[in-house]
């Protein structure tokens, strides 16, 4: 690092210092004054984590609660970027990554911990959702939070530890309840119109939601739509040109007796980049820079709905219904053909190989790909998700005298549809090389510099449209899930009823997949999928859940499930949890239990394949070239299975005031990842699961599989903590929320050895980035028709810890980074509407550059967001 890049950090640093320090002595002489009256109770919500309902003080777990105000203070208006600045919530990906996650465009998730996205249960309404039918780029499975309406929203509940002793499998890391609206009345409009300031990336967010109640019923429904526009890879300086391939156009070829290849003379003159092996000499590849066709924000549009209705035939019985439905389109923009990794051979007859038009006049190898930007447009790729969400139930008395009853039925089903991917066909490829492609089976492709240079030498249209093709998959997730609880008072102690709660529940899986017939076959030279086929599994569950009052002051709840599943057998996992209130204005809380994860279907059934950088030892590049990454089922998978603790403490020194602190800790075992194919090559460059060209021990690498294990274990604590208080003044009241989560340990296995990896990039291995603080700080103002807020999130620095060879980055540190939001709200109690203007990143901060070649979209696309500044204004109107 130069010395002014050192002084700009050290500037850079001071800035967010002064941004954390600020927010945190703001908390401090607001919490002063707040302690200093009392006009104010705190609400009570009936929360995640308990059939029992109690409000959300009563709980002995520490759950989170974000109510819609505070979404729309943050500008919150997409589910995407929903948990971006959640502390707790480490590595979801709230932006495409469109060449390590091609599959997923258009969908977002939640990664509590850093656990993966698939320990992280999502709940609607605090039922199950089907799971995205394409899984994550790691193989994980995940609910697509994308299809949830946010002006549906009225809350989401967070259980902030194991939940599987009540929900089952997935919520190893905690549990995300999504509460939609139930009552409403009237009709509530909502648009939004969002920008950066550079490159003028948008968003346009419209909504509507109205509501109806009689007497005996109730019926609210919503529709909110999005239009946003892309930005593209090369509009921001730490990702432009990063995506680069050493196999590229014009190419190298290698004569059937050299040992390395020749760049094509035309190769920087075509805009190709010139990669010698060798210092000085024309013996190598060229590689292209394929930025200009990839997006960091990708274009999509979307139309999201929900709605819900209940009827109560008497008093005590309601009967309930729900229907969502989401749609959503999306475009993935890419280079125009993939590597050729098949290397083929290029006849001494190829008009492009002949002495007198410069080629070698004998039969070469061909190192390269037969398209760019040069001769033929980006692929303009399409993604396509539709979800349908239906709900009946009955709730009410029941038979048994005091106790209740609710009962339910759930359908959901996603499809998913990537089209118009376009590969080049293998066997029209190599007829075009030998002169019989084309449509008439007659005519040669010329994959050299001379078709550009020499117009005599250039390809006819017509031989490309004949060796290229788009392929397409269909992905379909569906599930049937039944579902009943019982809720009452069991006996009384001296201390109160002892409450109960019991259920079963039953679930159908499926997924089904399918393919165009070359993929099929791996015709193509980079696409494969596999064969069709579809894949189900059954689940059955019972489940208990006990109050216990064991003192005036101190309460113990009981909870325990039973899964069992028809392909991987049953679980047991118990949680006992204590509530402890020494103090009117103390409670401790405490927590143990287990919690496991079964494998998904994606993971015992599917096969896909990705396009990445590899860094090869046998073959140093300056320039990674793409390769081939085959990702194959798992064998006699195991659930993952976790033990999770949890202590902590609840201080309201006043009703205008509260602290919560609580330690976490979770024992994960025999964790399902998806192998590291650059930790394969990495650690055995001649592993039998690398394909090398011709079956040379060190050709370049063609393919690289990879698999899904039950491979590896983790220990990670730390700490949750968080104020919230409020103060009435002369001018206005003043609220103020402070989260954070302070990662102290994520301990796993990396290279054979133990390791602790919290406050790490963990590129090359199956966890995320790890900072080891994140916080959030919320301050709103409210005078009259007038409410100001700024929002501060932090996020801490942590190190590189990238290991392969030709990147001697290991301890580098990315720095910390703090962001600034400010928002005003106008209320316009005359016309019954809100106008609201703010900026987010008001201070610009950009992501920090990746020092990895291979980190092809240029940062940390797990904690950053490349936008930079961006402005908006949203306006609502009641009827």
């Amino acid at each position: 690092m130069s010395r002014v890049d050192a002084s700009r950090g050290h500037a850079r640093r001071n800035r967010q210092r002064v941004l954390a320090g600020a927010s945190a002595v703001a908390l401090m002489v607001w919490a002063g004054a707040a302690a200093a009256q009392d006009t104010s109770t705190v609400g009570e919500v009936v929360v995640t984590g308990s059939y029992i309902q109690r409000p959300v003080k009563d709980t002995p777990n520490p759950v989170s609660v974000l109510g819609s105000d505070e979404l729309q203070k943050q500008s919150v208006l997409t589910s995407d970027y929903l948990f971006k600045n959640l502390p707790m919530a480490n590595g979801a990906r709230s932006t495409p990554d469109n060449t390590n996650a091609p599959y997923q465009l258009g969908m977002a998730n939640i990664n509590l911990r850093g656990l993966g996205v698939a320990s992280t249960l999502t709940l609607v309404n605090g039922r199950r959702q089907v799971v995205s039918p394409v899984p994550l780029d790691d193989g994980s499975s995940f609910v697509d939070i994308n299809t949830i309406p946010l002006i549906m929203v009225d809350r989401v509940e967070i259980l902030q530890n194991g939940g599987s002793g009540l929900y089952g499998s997935d919520a190893v890391a905690g549990v995300a309840n999504f509460v939609m609206r139930k009552r409403f009345e009237g009709l509530e409009l909502r648009a939004q119109y969002q920008s950066t300031f550079k490159d003028s990336q948008e968003d346009i967010n419209l909504g509507v939601v109205g509501g109806l109640s009689g007497d005996n019923w109730d019926f609210v429904a919503g529709i909110e739509g999005l239009y946003r526009t892309p930005l593209a890879q090369n509009d921001r300086p730490f990702a432009a040109h990063k995506i680069r391939s050493a196999l590229g156009f014009p190419g190298a070829f290698r004569p059937l007796t050299a040992a390395l290849p020749t760049i094509d003379p035309n190769c920087a003159r075509l805009g190709g980049i010139p990669t010698p092996f060798v210092p000085n000499t024309n013996l190598g590849l060229c590689g292209s820079d394929l930025s200009e066709a990839f997006k960091l924000i990708s274009p999509e549009q979307r139309i999201l709905g929900y709605a819900t209705a209940e009827y109560r035939p008497s008093d005590n019985h309601t009967l309930y219904a729900e229907l969502g439905i989401a749609h959503n389109e999306a475009k993935l923009f890419s280079s125009p053909s993939y590597s050729n990794l098949t290397f083929p051979v290029i006849p001494a007859n190829n008009p492009g190989n002949l002495v007198a038009n410069g080629g070698f006049g004998v039969p070469v190898v061909f190192y390269g790909r037969p398209l760019m930007y040069i001769n033929y447009p980006a692929n303009e790729q399409r993604r396509r998700s539709d979800m349908v969400r239906a709900v009946a139930g009955a709730r009410g008395e029941s038979f048994i005298d005091g106790w209740r009853y609710d009962a339910s039925y759930t359908f959901a089903q996603q499809l998913y549809s990537p089209t118009n991917i376009r590969d080049t066909l293998e066997d029209r490829f190599n007829a075009a090389l030998n002169g019989v492609g084309g449509p008439n089976n007659n005519q040669f492709f010329n994959p050299f510099g001379s078709s550009i240079t020499n117009p005599a030498l250039a390809n006819d249209p017509r031989v490309i449209d004949d060796f290229t093709a788009d392929s397409w998959r269909k992905y379909k997730g569906r599930m049937h899930s039944v579902e009943g609880v019982l809720t009452g008072d069991l006996f009384d102690l001296p201390a109160g009823k002892v409450a109960a709660a019991v259920g079963a529940q039953f679930r159908h899986e499926s997924l089904d997949f399918a393919s165009d017939r070359d993929q099929q076959t791996g015709n193509f030279i980079f696409l494969f999928s596999g064969p069709d086929f579809e894949i189900s599994q059954k689940v059955w569950a019972v489940f208990g859940e006990l109050a216990v009052p064991i003192a005036e002051n101190l309460d113990l709840q009981l909870q325990a499930r039973y899964d069992h599943y028809s392909r991987v057998g049953g679980n047991f996992s118990p949680q006992a949890a204590l509530r402890w209130e020494p103090l009117d204005s103390l409670v401790i809380r405490a927590s143990a239990g287990t919690s496991f994860r079964a494998p998904s279907l994606s993971q015992i059934s599917s096969i896909s394949t990705i396009n990445n950088a590899v860094v090869d030892p046998f073959n140093p590049s300056l320039i990674p070239f793409f390769t081939q990454i085959l990702t194959v089922p798992g064998s006699e998978l195991e659930p993952e299975t976790a033990k999770n603790f949890g202590l902590g403490a609840i201080w309201n020194p006043h009703s205008q005031l509260s602290f919560t602190l609580d330690y976490w800790r979770y024992d994960y075992e025999d964790l399902i990842v998806k192998e590291s194919f650059q930790a394969i090559v990495s650690a055995n460059p001649n592993d039998p699961r690398i394909t090398r060209a011709g079956g040379d021990p060190r050709g370049l690498i063609q393919q690289v599989r990879v698999s899904f294990v039950n491979q590896n274990s983790v220990v990670a604590d730390g700490i949750d903590f968080s104020a919230t208080a409020n103060q009435e003044y002369e001018l206005g009241r003043l609220d103020l929320t402070l989260r954070g989560t302070y990662l102290n340990k994520y301990e796993t296995t990396i290279a054979g050895r133990k390791q602790d990896i919290s406050g790490k990039r963990n590129f090359e291995n199956f966890a995320r980035s790890l900072p080891k603080l994140r916080l959030s700080a919320i301050g709103s103002f409210a005078a009259g028709p007038h409410t100001f807020t700024t929002t501060v999130n932090y996020i801490s620095a942590y190190e590189e810890n990238f290991t392969a060879p030709g990147n001697a980055f290991e301890g580098y540190e990315y720095d910390a980074l703090a962001t600034l939001d400010l928002q005003y709200q106008l209320s316009l109690d005359a016309w019954d509407a809100d106008i609201a203007v703010g900026v987010i990143n008001a201070t610009d901060q950009y992501p920090h550059s990746s020092v990895i070649s291979s980190d092809l979209q240029g940062f940390d696309r797990f904690v950053y967001d490349p936008r930079g500044r961006l402005g908006y204004v949203r306006v609502s109107k009641r009827f």
